[in-house]
């Protein structure tokens, strides 16, 4: 008998309800022979955590047989249509083998296995013989939590490493409150459950609580006692913030993780960019071969243009960058400046006259012009000044944190792509931090109050291109 599960395709989309359980998943008539019953017994003292040893047992089996333990899971995670549009999530069951055994000739079956770090929730464990199933069970993995450091001065990068979060709505989404203020939410959606959230002490000397909630739509929910997923664990942290800083600069932009290099070719001809990714007014070097020689050709550059908030909308556009000729062998390598433009992926093409005859991609990434004044007393105006902001549904805005609570968000679409902020000082005298995470802009419109709020798990879980958190600093001087 095939499993059931792996006949049924698992939607999960980001508006779901936060007052419901996800809907049991329809099922096919039971066979003839029902499956035996697989016993799961193991180590752990609560609910089983990934790398928790278990035990399965099961009777009644054919002897002798040579069988699969079957660990029962979804694929999917995070869908980006056209390389801009955010859909929310979408998992498919599936089925990985865990080992491999021999019944004995009793019939009876006994293999131990370690839970695998996966999307947390019920898993179907299964003893499978050529696809058809001899015994299963059920396990429920639990989300575990782990925090590092646990004290230093004001600036001190925080991790907080998550395993088992889960795939179902009320399970995926998490928010991290510092002092009892929101900071961002939390996610594994593309990464099977694993991911770590970052952000940044900050305060006055002493001890501050961290508290991590689930919450749906990415504000916490207090009361979970009372929710529909109170078995969840809600962990508590303290961080000791000591004596002086940690803050080296007023500004950085955290590293981009590097886009692999892109080349689409048409017909003969091919054309490659180096380097593939940087900021605004990047020098780089355009080659391409495969041209027709000594004919006037143009390198195009391609972006996007307007805005989400007009009737107008935005669409395309492209800019002449230069005009070249090829080679008597068809080649040609000339120097490039990156256009002031949105950030994320740039079509550079090769065209005579309306013919593209090859393409490739350059991303742009978000740079810090300038953060000013950097000190002054409180009250003082405040302009942090960004270049290379993106245009797609997750990476349109950046979202702004001041001493780990949420302040508000940027677009840079309808500037292409240059972004000013403006805010007034605020705090006792000291080093005050402003942080901006990535966002989501939009997606599905069920009413999801998740977009448009830090993202902690930005590096390994964000949508599309993982763009990176700036961090910036400003003193608090006395009058």
């Amino acid at each position: 008998m095939k499993l059931t599960l792996s006949a049924i395709v698992l939607v999960t989309l980001v508006g779901a309800s936060a007052c419901r359980r996800d809907a049991p998943a329809p099922t096919k008539s039971a066979p003839a022979d029902p499956p035996r019953k697989l016993t799961l017994i193991h180590s752990a003292a609560g609910k089983p955590v990934a790398g928790t040893d278990v035990e399965a047992t099961a009777e009644g089996l054919p002897p002798h047989r040579k069988v699969d333990l079957v660990w029962g899971t979804v694929d999917g995670g995070w869908v980006i249509e056209d390389h801009f549009r955010f859909r929310g999530k979408r998992f498919t069951a599936a089925t990985r083998t865990l080992s491999q055994a021999v019944v004995d000739a009793d019939g009876r079956l006994s293999v131990r296995f370690k839970v695998p770090e996966d999307y947390g929730g019920v898993h179907e464990v299964m003893v499978s013989d050529h696809g058809v199933t001899l015994a299963q069970g059920g396990i429920e993995v639990s989300p575990t939590f782990q925090m590092s450091p646990s004290e230093g001065p004001v600036g001190t990068p925080i991790e907080i490493r998550v395993t088992g979060l889960g795939w179902r709505t009320l399970d995926s989404t998490w928010v991290v409150n510092w002092d009892n203020r929101e900071v961002g939410w939390v996610s594994a959606t593309d990464t099977r459950g694993t991911a770590t959230a970052r952000f940044r002490a900050t305060g006055p000397v002493g001890d501050h609580p961290i508290k991590v909630y689930t919450g749906y739509m990415g504000q916490g929910y207090l009361n979970y006692e009372q929710a529909p997923n109170a078995y969840l664990p809600r962990p508590g942290f303290v961080f000791r913030v000591t004596s002086g800083t940690a803050v080296t600069a007023s500004a950085h932009a955290e590293p981009y993780q590097r886009v692999p290099a892109q080349q689409q070719e048409a017909g003969k001809a091919a054309i490659a960019v180096s380097p593939a990714q940087g900021p605004i007014l990047t020098r780089a070097s355009v080659a391409a071969s495969g041209l027709p020689a000594g004919v006037q050709l143009s390198l195009v550059w391609g972006t996007q243009a307007g805005s989400r908030v007009t009737e107008a909308g935005f669409s395309p556009k492209e800019t002449d960058l230069a005009r070249v000729k090829a080679d008597a062998n068809g080649q040609l390598n000339i120097p490039v400046i990156i256009p002031d433009d949105l950030g994320g992926r740039h079509t550079l093409s090769i065209r005579s006259g309306d013919k593209t005859l090859a393409e490739t991609i350059f991303v742009v990434e978000t740079s810090i012009v300038s953060i000013s004044p950097t000190s002054g007393p409180a009250g003082t105006p405040v302009s942090i000044h960004l270049k290379g902001v993106g245009w797609t549904d997750f990476d349109n805005i950046y979202v702004a944190t001041y001493d780990n609570a949420y302040m508000g968000y940027a677009c840079g679409f309808n500037s292409q792509g240059d972004v000013v902020v403006n805010f007034t000082a605020a705090g006792s005298p000291g080093v005050h931090l402003i942080d901006f995470y990535p966002g989501i802009y939009q997606g599905p419109p069920e009413g999801q109050q998740l977009y448009r709020l830090p993202q902690l798990t930005y590096a390994d879980d964000h949508p599309g291109n993982k763009i990176p958190a700036l961090r910036f600093a400003f003193e608090v001087t006395r009058p």
